[in-house]
């Protein structure tokens, strides 16, 4: 019995450092607001979910392997806090849809497999910070563009890689099926390349991205800076498709401008404006501004009030926080939300 216990406590001894060496996190946003708004003949009240960020749980983690290697994970699932409701769906089963990853880590950066976020959804150079009620993200989503922070720069089947070197960060990913409804499946993987340079006051960057189809790729790219004076912060992008919805010959651009002006020490007011137009459809385009004010209540409490206003072009009624209908088509939409955000 005794040489057992001094077995036993020699075997805890050597596997201790192991333990010590490798961590998870739980980490998560908890985003919701009560929203009053409409589009065209729909009106909307209610609690929205993710005005400025979008509602997950996460588990993360990393064990040192030593030499300076780490393998990592991440595993991350969306919900919408008004119903506790998975999202987004994918494919019939939402089980951690936001992100699912496996990587190494080291000096070089970090190398990752699995469902994750291409270049574009870094993109980030607008006043709202890549808000979901912010005319960067409602115009890119909702007009087909994969360089925008939401589902579509997910990419299922990924090879990626991030490296952070004084003040350049570097992004690469390739997907192998990235559009599961393509029947031809030698001929629907995407790519892309992302690129960003923060020094004191000054940011810039650009992406590129490119989804394969049997029929036509569609190519993208975009380049975004930004400024910070002090006084107020500068923020503006271009971005540009060609073979938008993989159709021969369709193109659509989208600009986006703003400032963050400080208010006291945990305030900020947040003004952005954007403009989207599709050259082969005609007048399919919109016009997007927000308009909002966040305060820090904490290091991760932030309570906000936002209102963004989109207004639909002749033809199309897509565009918009609140959806519309098919008899809406040119109508705007518009919604006020007032809020909480806590992170955790």
């Amino acid at each position: 019995m005794q040489k057992k216990l001094i077995a036993l406590a020699i075997a805890g001894l050597v596997s201790a450092p192991a333990f010590a060496q490798s961590n998870v996190t739980i980490y998560g946003v908890a985003d919701a607001a009560v929203g009053f708004g409409g589009h065209g003949d729909n009106d909307y009240s209610g609690i929205v979910n993710g005005v400025l960020s979008g509602t997950r749980i996460g588990f993360k983690g990393a064990e040192d392997l030593g030499n300076g290697l780490k393998a990592v994970f991440t595993l991350e699932q969306g919900f919408d806090i008004g119903n506790g409701v998975s999202l987004p769906g994918v494919g019939g089963d939402s089980t951690f849809s936001r992100q699912a990853l496996v990587g190494l880590s080291g000096s070089f950066g970090t190398v990752s497999l699995g469902r994750q976020y291409a270049p574009g959804y870094f993109f980030g150079y607008d006043a709202v910070a890549s808000a979901p009620v912010g005319p960067q993200s409602i115009l890119s989503v909702n007009g087909g563009m994969s360089i925008t922070p939401n589902s579509a720069a997910r990419w299922d089947n990924s090879v990626a890689y991030t490296g952070s070197f004084s003040g350049l960060t570097a992004r690469a990913i390739y997907s192998m099926k990235a559009v599961e409804t393509d029947p031809n499946p030698n001929d629907d993987d995407a790519y892309g390349l992302g690129l960003d340079y923060a020094n004191g006051p000054l940011s810039v960057g650009g992406v590129y991205q490119v989804i394969q189809n049997n029929v036509e790729d569609q190519e993208e790219w975009g380049v975004g800076a930004g400024y910070d004076f002090g006084v107020v912060k500068v923020l503006g992008s271009y971005q540009a498709v060609d073979g938008i919805g993989f159709a021969n010959g369709a193109e659509a651009d989208l600009w986006q401008v703003g400032v963050v002006v400080p208010v006291g020490k945990a305030g900020n007011v947040h003004l952005a404006y954007g403009e989207y137009d599709r050259d082969d459809l005609n007048n399919a385009g919109a016009e997007s501004y927000t308009l909002a004010y966040t305060h820090a209540l904490s290091k991760r409490t932030t309570a906000y009030v936002a209102y963004n206003n989109t207004e639909n072009e002749s033809g199309t009624n897509r565009f918009g926080v609140v959806a519309g209908t098919a008899g809406d088509l040119g109508d705007d939409s518009d919604i006020l939300t007032v809020g909480i955000r806590h992170t955790f």
